[in-house]
């Protein structure tokens, strides 16, 4: 294990994420100024880009020397998993000493509120003053997790409720908070390797591999370090196309940019406690339909697109698999929906006719299954037909080489592709025909990899939820099962909401610390495939070459 030279690149990377804190300091100084609670903020980003300056500049003099020249395979496994436990707790500093200067006591004074005695006429009979919760971010474990969330695209948050909504953040920490998800989307370590060419050859391909989302990433180029700069520059194209989409329908610039970052990454937090419900728009709707559908495609194939290779990528078996599970779930939540009321997430009551019904359905099955987690109604209140689907597309995802979470909709094909191959067995033994996707054949390794995956993701999603109930067990009352279980299974697929207590109107602020600690860990398992982090506890991984 060449640990100085880990040490050396992991500096570098931590510089990159001090460049984009300091970048978000200077556009809080500059944008938004010192009014209305601003100040904290800029003094906050700014303690955050001295401290990841500092550790970052320190891990690069400790491995300046290394003289290693490429990454090998064990080498990209541990810079990319400390990388993102460091990045993470780094991304959370703006918020933690926010929090700690006084950030939260800038707003609104509590409420207060008669208190009625019920054996009486109902007339106030004294004056109670609510006194509000004391701010997520005061706990450093809440930062942690709500950066976590949004390196790893999940979109959960502990944020939510009077007084501590998002709108309890001054606006450079929601930027802040936007641009995580940006910069993980592709992720960060992808970021690395395309700006910083000196990985070179084939450490760069190991750190590539070691991040990029799903099975299998699809090379645009012969060399690694071209790949990472074609996806971030399709990345930074849809991402300027959804800002420009986002302002022509209504939105403000400055929602406008913190909801492209979203969209464009899957990531899902908003700067209204309501998500997308809050606009209330048919048109802020479509857009992010048009860009969640995107973002969920694998971006190799989209290269394909711009290079002309229209054939080669409308044919890929994957996407067409992908949208038409979409489209089968949309249109038969919205036959679920019609008829009955659809409640959104800022309150209003809608009859479901037909639009209603398509509009809300389509909305909430690509945002859940692509895992980017916008919201526009409290879909807890749907039928039961309805959740069951949306529960099977979280754990479906997205396509591979995407920016979407979950298991993938390669794997799912594949999986399938197995159960039928082994039924057909049963009857027909003698046939040996070999499991294609589209016009590639499925090797063996391929086979086992995909069941071995989803057979991961079914532990962790059990074990996640176990010790959730562990962990909430306070005075003899428990969390509920479903609350458990989707909010494992929405940190493990980086998805956000989930249903119960952490669904559509809900948030993870009631979660005690050692609940978020493992929620935070299940970000980073699903971000990394499992894989790539689980192997730093396999003893073997430690010893020899």
């Amino acid at each position: 294990m060449n640990y100085r030279y880990v040490a050396y690149q992991l500096g570098l990377l931590l510089l990159v994420l001090a460049a984009a804190m300091g970048l978000t300091t200077g556009v809080e100084l500059v944008g938004f100024g010192w009014s209305e609670g601003e100040g904290l903020a800029a003094v906050a980003l700014g303690a955050g880009t001295l401290l990841s300056g500092l550790v970052g500049s320190a891990f690069w003099w400790c491995g300046r020397a290394s003289g290693v020249p490429t990454v090998l395979r064990r080498d990209a496994l541990l810079l990319v998993a400390v990388g993102w436990l460091l990045g993470a707790g780094l991304s959370a500093a703006p918020f933690y000493v926010w929090a700690q200067l006084g950030g939260p006591d800038g707003r609104p004074a509590p409420l207060a509120t008669p208190a009625v005695d019920p054996d009486t006429t109902g007339e106030p009979v004294a004056l109670a003053f609510w006194v509000p919760p004391a701010h997520p971010f005061k706990n450093f474990t809440a930062c942690y997790f709500e950066a976590m969330s949004g390196l790893t695209t999940t979109g959960a948050t502990v944020l939510g409720g009077y007084p501590n909504g998002i709108a309890s953040l001054p606006k450079g920490l929601l930027l802040w908070r936007a641009l995580t998800h940006w910069l993980g989307g592709l992720g960060i370590v992808v970021l690395f390797v395309a700006v910083l060419p000196m990985i070179g050859g084939g450490g760069g391909k190991r750190l590539f591999h070691a991040e990029a989302p799903g099975p299998q990433s699809q090379g645009v180029r012969p060399r690694i370090g071209e790949t990472a700069r074609v996806l971030w520059v399709i990345y930074l194209a849809i991402t300027v196309a959804a800002v420009v989409s986002y302002r022509a329908v209504g939105m403000a610039w400055f929602e406008s940019v913190c909801h492209a970052f979203s969209v464009v990454s899957t990531g899902g937090l908003s700067t209204r406690d309501a998500s997308m419900g809050a606009y209330g728009s048919l048109g802020v709707d479509l857009v992010s339909m048009v860009f969640m559908l995107l973002a969920g495609v694998n971006f190799g194939l989209m290269f394909l697109l711009v290079r002309g290779r229209w054939r080669d990528a409308l044919y890929d078996q994957e996407l067409r698999v992908y949208l038409l599970l979409k489209l089968v779930v949309i249109l038969v939540v919205a036959g679920n929906l019609y008829g009955g009321q659809i409640v959104t997430t800022a309150g209003v009551v809608l009859d479901a006719g037909v639009g209603e019904a398509l509009r809300f359905a389509g909305f909430q099955t690509i945002a859940l299954h692509t895992g980017t987690g916008f919201v526009t109604s409290d879909y807890d209140q749907w039928p039961f037909l309805s959740r069951a689907l949306l529960v099977g597309l979280m754990f479906v995802g997205g396509c591979a080489g995407s920016t979407a979470g979950g298991i993938k909709v390669i794997r799912f094909w594949i999986v399938l592709k197995v159960m039928a191959a082994s039924l057909e067995r049963s009857f027909r033994p003698q046939v040996v025909r070999p499991l294609r996707v589209g016009p590639a054949v499925v090797d063996e390794e391929s086979k086992l990899s995909a069941l071995t995956y989803c057979l991961f993701v079914l532990a962790l999603v059990a074990a996640g939820a176990l010790l959730i109930g562990v962990f909430e067990s306070r005075g003899g009352e428990t969390v509920d099962f479903l609350t458990a279980a989707t909010a494992s299974l929405s940190t493990l697929g980086n998805i956000g909401p989930g249903f119960n207590g952490v669904g559509a109107t809900q948030n993870y602020g009631w979660f005690s610390s050692p609940s978020l600690a493992l929620l935070s860990l299940l970000m980073l398992l699903g971000r990394l495939e499992i894989y790539a982090f689980a192997v730093l506890f396999l003893p073997r991984f430690w010893r020899g070459n």
